[in-house]
């Protein structure tokens, strides 16, 4: 009886612990923006958006066991649809994100169907192939791209209540769409989709025996980690 009530006091310490520690990252995390200068805040700003894009890679190599060296060009499709629809349809900044995620959703898709047939150096010559085929027709649809010199749109501007300069206001909407984006592959990776994954990584031939469809989550592999670099492409400062 005594190690039962010992145990439960000792879980409640950790939970106590994990409680105050994750309060405490919250309150750095929201308070950093105050204490640093803009330049210093814009880089911090750039950790949190490549965060969020290693944790779409993550998705991809770390739990599905597949390998790509070309997720910067989903980096790039995504900033780019961001761009035309805030250039071309002065859409809000944040109301690019579900559109671009749901297209770089269907690249991903579309792209994941090699790994049905291929893997390990073969799969990793074809991703970098279309990290390399990516930027040269980005530059050819200069109409729609503006070619080699980009487009250019607004920053996110903070409103006129929260008293905030532009980089405090990214960094906090930045800060924000990480968490999201974090707490999304988190409870991805806790449903059926992910333990799939796992499953897959560890070993294909006893996950089809259980019935994991090796075709269909390899492809969802690749689509569901193509859409997170979106929220970089659409919050990049600058």
């Amino acid at each position: 009886m005594s190690t039962i009530v010992a145990n439960l006091g000792t879980d409640r310490a950790r939970r106590l612990r994990a409680a105050l520690t994750a309060l405490l990252a919250v309150a750095v995390a929201v308070g950093a923006p105050f204490y640093f200068a803009p330049f210093q805040v814009f880089q911090l700003t750039m950790v949190l958006l490549y965060a969020v894009a290693l944790a779409g890679l993550n998705l991809l190599v770390g739990f599905g066991g597949q390998i790509s060296l070309g997720h910067g060009a989903f980096f790039a499709a995504g900033a780019y649809t961001a761009a035309v629809m805030l250039d071309r349809y002065d859409t809000g900044h944040l109301a690019t994100l579900p559109v671009a995620a749901v297209g770089c959703f269907l690249l991903g898709l579309g792209f994941g169907v090699p790994a049905l047939r291929l893997r390990g150096l073969y799969l990793a010559l074809v991703t970098l192939s279309f990290a390399v085929f990516l930027p040269p027709l980005l530059k050819r649809l200069e109409p729609v791209t503006g070619g080699s010199m980009g487009l250019t749109v607004d920053k996110l501007q903070p409103p006129a209540w929260s008293g905030l300069a532009e980089d405090q206001w990214m960094y906090l909407v930045v800060l924000a769409v990480t968490a999201v984006a974090l707490l999304l592959a988190r409870n991805l990776l806790r449903s059926r989709v992910g333990r799939a994954l796992l499953a897959l990584r560890d070993n294909e031939s006893a996950a089809e025996v259980m019935g994991v469809r090796l075709s269909l989550h390899k492809t969802l592999a690749f689509a569901w980690s193509a859409s997170f670099p979106v929220s970089p492409g659409v919050c990049t400062p600058g």
